[in-house]
């Protein structure tokens, strides 16, 4: 007969591709977890998994099967929360920011998260957009802040928001340089590291420009960058929300130039049916307070 704990356990096990951590994560034995699969198999009368070895992948009839098991497993859960006379929310929340976002407004959402979700204990990752995407679908994160959206049938995304980059410098660097950005190669271009979307863009302008002699300096650490523009080492694009206190300052000016890379776009995401946190309520109310910090900084929300 049919039963909720063998689809939670058939989703865990697509998700996860083995049958040992699926049992390491819903706290049982692995004989149990094979147990569950036979009967469901038996139940369905198919067969929901190729097993070879240690390998374990999803059948075509499982790969049909897994959307609907994912949306009835969500939903038993909400129909759990919403049966509940508890209200308050806890559990652990892991979470993957871009740290341009925690130059500007994630301060401030952790604030609200705080006031709003007192329980729930909240684990920090801060990373670059290839990292952290590669942790969301490996399920080590339960909710993820990056340059997006995630094109993956089992993604929440959300337009959170958008950032123009702008290229700005100390004043005396600034001065030597011209908006047609001819005279960029006598500084190194500080940017996001090589593995991102800005590294890419801004490299393969240059070279289309035929200047291959540019030099850059890119770092995965935004505070880096930040610094080393301070410093006078070279020309940086960087949001100006980022740099809006040395702007103010007159420390950083923006050089208006012919160019400037495309804005970066962000959304929050999140995977359905996460085995990690069992409360799809936590994440989509964890989602809302993001969307409510992002528009009261006044950040513009856009899709690419």
């Amino acid at each position: 007969m049919l039963n909720l704990k063998q689809l939670e356990t058939f989703v865990c096990i697509a998700h996860l591709g083995s049958f040992r951590q699926t049992a390491e994560q819903l706290c049982t034995t692995q004989p149990a977890i094979s147990t569950r699969i036979v009967n469901l198999e038996h139940t369905l009368d198919t067969t929901l998994f190729h097993r070879d070895g240690g390998k374990v992948s999803l059948t075509t009839k499982g790969r049909e099967l897994l959307p609907l098991a994912e949306s009835i497993v969500a939903s038993s859960q909400q129909f759990m929360q919403k049966a509940s006379h508890e209200t308050t929310l806890s559990g652990l929340l892991k979470m993957g920011v871009s740290e341009t976002l925690v130059h500007t407004w994630v301060p401030v959402f952790l604030e609200k998260l705080h006031q709003v979700l007192p329980q729930v204990e909240v684990e920090l990752s801060v990373d670059a957009t290839v990292n952290l995407t590669r942790e969301l679908l490996a399920r080590n994160l339960d909710i993820a802040m990056m340059m997006g959206p995630i094109n993956e049938p089992s993604s929440v995304n959300s337009p959170l928001s958008t950032y123009q980059l702008f290229w700005v410098a100390r004043p005396d660097i600034a001065n030597q340089v011209s908006g047609g950005l001819r005279d960029f190669i006598h500084w190194p271009i500080i940017t996001y590291g090589r593995n991102t979307a800005p590294y890419h863009e801004i490299s393969h302008y240059f070279k289309q420009k035929n200047q291959h002699d540019m030099r850059f300096y890119s770092s995965a650490s935004l505070s880096a960058c930040v610094k080393l523009v301070e410093n006078g080492v070279g020309i940086a694009s960087l949001p100006k929300e980022v740099v809006q206190e040395q702007l103010e300052s007159g420390e950083l000016v923006i050089i208006e130039a012919e160019w400037n890379p495309k804005p970066l776009y962000f959304t929050v995401t999140y995977l359905n049916a996460s085995e990690r946190i069992r409360s799809q309520q936590l994440l989509e109310q964890a989602v809302e307070l993001a969307l409510q910090a992002a528009g009261d900084h006044g950040l513009a929300v856009a899709n690419p």
